[in-house]
């Protein structure tokens, strides 16, 4: 690839190949799980049984998508180091749910955060959060699929318009075939690719410019600051609050109630933590780099509204060889499928199971739920490709501006009272929507919105007339300023409504006091089915060994010995992951030939309507 006045890359025959046989592959991993989805609840959760790695790598996954490679990366393009300092914000989030999150929420024994919702603040406080819920998602569902399509745009040269449609429409066909189960199956597979791949990238960028040394020595000294005038102390404070509070929260509990039991959940947050303590620092070296290789960015990509989204495409194309090129393409693809699964597969549960079953059709069978969630799916999925196709026609906000506009206008302000149910408990039912409600308002005059300019403006100039700060009236408030007081008049609010608690109900604190009973009580029942650990290793297992094998025979259509170390090196690391989880599905194998009751024991059960706990016996 020569620099020109426009960049332009040819794909190789092997790049082709490596793109249709890794959609080939994510189309088996979809079909092999495909029969175990049998009910909403395998579909939207995977029935409960899925592994603690599977559920961690897909909590990893959902965290970030086409959006971190693209809007992240032109962020870092831009900034420099600091991206990496933010997204360590993740590891803290994580490590925190899994200490104290994580297994209160798979105890709620539920399928949607929002049937967590109405058991704790009653069905009211359910139709809030779903109608903020679902054109929410479906606007974070807009800035994923506009992220992967600038990706794909930059690689294959098409209209954005084009990919966004095209590539909307792969993701849409493979969550709604698969549901959960093939989301998280892949997901795992997609972990360990990206993580080689992208280690190896990194690696390459390096190697270019000869150290980290020289990379230091070549970089605009400002973007090796942390804190700058643009991004100071209180920014980078606001960015870590706003994160934690969202990744704290209820809405971030689906991949939790996944698995077996809230120990599993636990060991799902621990394994995302540790992920993403790897991962931002090979993710970020290449865009970092790129602002060396391609300084005017822009003369490469005229027909890009926001061209240094494409650095880490531009970095990638420009270093890998034939083969690994089409395998970074397909490795971006893939790790949008789950986030896209949070703003379709979710958003389709919540539809099935909160307004379409109790509102609808109460007494809706099994099957007919089943059938109504893969519709939901469809109708949300075009939604999002057309909501995509509107965002690409702005160019007054980046992808990053975008993604940080939607996580501090709407989403931090419902997250607060979702972080604070899992402690306070002498809160009445209407504490989190009045919660919610004082945030958004915040939210709202702490931005220039046009349909709000005249409060805006009123509110600013009598902020300003107190001497403590000094803010331009006809600008949004500082982000630090906007997201700090989200969380404290948020929290305020809640808070204050423990005041009435005491004109509470005795029934409704009985109720509140069964919900958190439910919520601290371990799943000690739950059943250990080996089959099912042992199936999902096989499945994983065998995939990342056909898939190592492949991208390292890549070797043999390489011209130079540096190529053929890539390949062979990225094909290695996946094949060795592959190999283990073989041998773990060996181990559960014979584990499970030991557990084999001779007596063929019968087993029943009880079930506690108020806990939800079923009590097993022998007969």
């Amino acid at each position: 690839m020569a620099e020109q006045n426009t960049f332009v890359f040819k794909f190789a025959t092997s790049d082709y190949v490596i793109m249709f046989g890794y959609m080939a592959m994510l189309v088996s991993s979809g079909l092999l799980v495909k029969n175990l989805c049998k009910d909403v609840k395998d579909y939207f959760i995977g029935g409960n049984r899925v592994s603690w790695w599977l559920a961690g790598a897909s909590c990893f996954m959902m965290s970030f998508s086409a959006w971190t490679f693209t809007g992240a990366a032109g962020f870092a393009y831009e900034n420099g180091i600091l991206i990496i300092f933010l997204f360590m914000a993740n590891v803290f989030a994580y490590f925190f749910m899994g200490l104290f999150i994580a297994h209160k929420c798979r105890q709620t024994r539920r399928i949607t955060w929002i049937e967590i919702v109405e058991d704790r603040f009653g069905k009211t406080a359910a139709k809030f959060f779903t109608a903020i819920q679902v054109p929410m998602m479906l606007f974070g569902g807009a800035i994923w699929l506009s992220g992967l399509a600038t990706f794909l745009s930059v690689a294959f040269g098409w209209p954005i318009e084009v990919t966004i449609i095209v590539s909307g429409v792969v993701i849409l066909t493979y969550s709604t075939i698969a549901g959960s189960w093939g989301v998280m199956t892949a997901d795992f597979l997609q972990t360990i690719i990206l993580m080689a791949l992208t280690i190896v990238i990194a690696v390459l960028t390096i190697s270019k410019l000869g150290s980290v040394g020289a990379i230091v020595e070549r970089l605009d000294p400002q973007k090796l600051q942390v804190i700058s005038t643009k991004h100071p102390i209180t920014w980078i404070a606001a960015y870590f609050c706003n994160f934690f509070f969202i990744s704290s929260s209820l809405i971030y509990s689906p991949r939790y109630l996944s698995v077996r039991d809230g120990i599993n959940a636990r060991k799902a947050a621990f394994l995302a933590a540790g992920l993403f303590l790897v991962g931002p620092v090979v993710w970020f070296i290449p865009p970092i780099a790129a602002s060396i290789f391609f300084p005017d960015i822009a003369a490469l990509l005229p027909g890009l509204s926001h061209p240094q989204d494409a650095a880490y495409v531009l970095m990638g194309l420009d270093i890998l060889p034939k083969g690994l090129a089409g395998l970074l393409i397909m490795v971006i693809f893939a790790a949008t499928l789950s986030s896209m699964d949070v703003a379709i597969n979710q958003n389709a549960a919540i539809i099935c199971m909160n307004i379409y079953k109790p509102f609808i059709r109460k007494n809706a069978s099994p099957k007919e739920l089943f059938v109504v969630a893969h519709i939901s799916n469809v109708i949300f999925g075009m939604c999002v490709i057309l909501a995509a196709l509107v965002f690409t026609r702005q160019k007054e906000l980046s992808l990053f501006d975008l993604m940080l506009m939607l996580l501090k206008s709407v989403t931090l302000p419902i997250s607060v009272p979702l972080v604070l149910v899992y402690w306070i408990k002498r809160a009445p039912k209407f504490s989190a929507v009045f919660s919610s409600i004082v945030g958004l308002i915040y939210s709202l005059l702490a931005s220039n919105f046009d349909f709000i300019a005249g409060p805006h403006v009123a509110i600013t100039q009598l902020i300003n007339k107190t001497g403590i700060v000094t803010l331009d009236p006809v600008q949004e408030w500082p982000f630090g300023m906007s997201v700090g007081g989200v969380i404290i008049l948020g929290s305020a609010a809640f808070m204050l409504s423990t005041l009435f608690w005491k004109n509470v109900s005795n029934n409704e604190k009985s109720a509140t006091h069964n919900f958190y009973e439910k919520m601290n009580h371990p799943i000690e029942d739950a059943e250990i089915d080996i089959q099912q650990d042992k199936r999902q290793f096989m499945v994983s297992g065998i995939l990342a060994i056909i898939a190592g094998l492949v991208i390292a025979s890549l070797c043999v259509v390489q011209v130079d010995w540096k190529s053929r170390i890539t390949c062979i090196a990225v094909g290695f690391m996946v094949f060795v992951a592959g190999v283990l989880l073989r041998f773990l599905a060996k181990q559960k194998k014979h584990k499970m030939c030991e557990s084999i009751d001779p007596q063929q024991t019968k087993i029943s059960y009880s079930l506690n309507q108020e806990t939800g706990v079923k009590s097993y016996e022998k007969n």
